[in-house]
């Protein structure tokens, strides 16, 4: 069965799945009234990351202060066990309230049924959802190994707008998320206010929910900004006394300031093609002296990379240094709070794909796909530089 049919197939079954014998139905609500705060993971343990939900994530959201005003709860899909369970967490204790049968968490069609579901069975003022897998910034999310499917940024997209539900915080236990393609793609769909990420590698220890969302659970009047900005703290009192943890980087991103400057980030990428021929050994030099996520090798942190442009005595193009210098602002505006390790610490919040040499060739035509790399240019870039 070919990917389109596979699709076809799952939105079908889940449609099927809502009137099955034995499922809860939309119409009933499982959190009962109307809260402050639903805080919603979709839980892909379909693959090799399934017993660091019980090592790590579940304890730390057992640690969570009950609050009936602030709902935790999580879809997830485990690689040991066929189906999907429905796990309400609320202080110290775990319940399976609802269970569906085996679905692909790597379809999209999966993650809007799952956010759609959410909002009519927890319904709440505010609404954080939170993807727990793997994950390569723009490639993917989600990877379901059983599925053999993976969730791509059209995908993402696609789903949040088909579920039409806002989300007030969009997080990523996931590796690499926090790249101005996600975040560009995200603020596509108006219906996504701040995105929580790492630029890096998410340890198996993933987030420490407890540090992170426990200032909520004492007062369910924070807003989403002050949330996230919490969890961004929370995480960095977690990593920062482990000594080992000298790479782990997260980021709190207002998706909407991403979105509005197109403009800037367009006019960028094209006057760093214009010069391209006058500056590409220039350019190569600067990447390599800017921050780069040290799994991915090909993933610049790109406000360093434009101050390190700016910082370039060879570079001579006046225009391209202050458009650099505008994308710095940029990303200073969007990131409400970024924390890293000491040896990530020039990551300021956002990665952008520099991809070259085998890396371009194995990923160039997926990345026509992406949004941000048609919108801004920035295939077209790649695509001479790689010439």
């Amino acid at each position: 069965m070919n990917r389109r049919n596979i699709r076809l197939a799952t939105a079908v079954f889940l449609a099927a799945i809502m009137l099955a014998p034995g499922i809860i139905l939309a119409k009933q609500v499982r959190g009962g009234e109307t809260a402050s705060w639903t805080y919603a993971l979709f839980v892909n343990g379909d693959n090799d990351l399934e017993r660091y939900w019980e090592d790590y994530s579940l304890p730390a959201l057992l640690n969570i202060p009950a609050n009936p005003n602030v709902k935790i709860v999580a879809y997830m899909d485990r690689m040991s066990t066929v189906g999907t369970e429905v796990i309400e967490i609320s202080g110290g204790t775990w319940n399976v309230v609802a269970t569906y049968p085996e679905m692909n968490y790597g379809d999209g069609a999966t993650f809007s049924w799952f956010i759609s579901d959410v909002n009519t069975m927890y319904p709440s003022d505010k609404l954080a959802v939170n993807a727990w897998d793997h994950g390569y910034a723009w490639r993917y999310f989600s990877n379901d190994q059983t599925s053999v499917d993976r969730i791509t940024m059209p995908e993402m997209q696609a789903a949040i707008e088909n579920a039409g539900v806002y989300i007030d915080i969009l997080a990523f236990d996931c590796c690499n998320m926090a790249s101005v393609e996600v975040v560009y793609q995200a603020s596509l769909t108006g219906l996504v206010g701040i995105l929580v990420g790492s630029e890096e590698t998410i340890p198996m220890n993933g987030f420490p929910y407890d540090l992170m969302l426990t200032p909520l659970a004492l007062d369910e009047s924070r807003t989403p900004q002050q949330v996230a900005v919490d969890m961004v703290e929370g995480w960095a009192a977690y990593y920062d006394p482990l000594s080992w943890a000298t790479t782990v980087n997260l980021a709190a991103i207002d998706v909407a300031t991403i979105g509005a400057g197109a403009a800037t980030l367009q006019t960028w990428s094209s006057l760093m093609h214009q010069d391209l021929a006058l500056y590409k050994k220039n350019y190569k030099n600067d990447v390599r002296d800017s921050y780069v996520a040290w799994a991915t090798l090909y993933h610049v942190d790109l406000a360093d990379l434009a101050e390190t442009l700016i910082a370039d005595s060879g570079i001579k193009d006046a225009a391209l240094k202050t458009a650099s210098a505008n994308v710095v602002a940029l990303i200073d505006s969007a990131v409400l709070d970024v924390q890293s390790g000491q040896g990530a610490e020039d990551s300021r919040g956002l990665t952008l794909w520099w991809g070259v040499r085998s890396d371009w060739t194995m990923y160039s035509t997926a990345y026509t796909d992406v949004a941000y790399a048609i919108d801004m240019g920035w295939w077209a870039f790649l695509s001479s530089y790689n010439a």
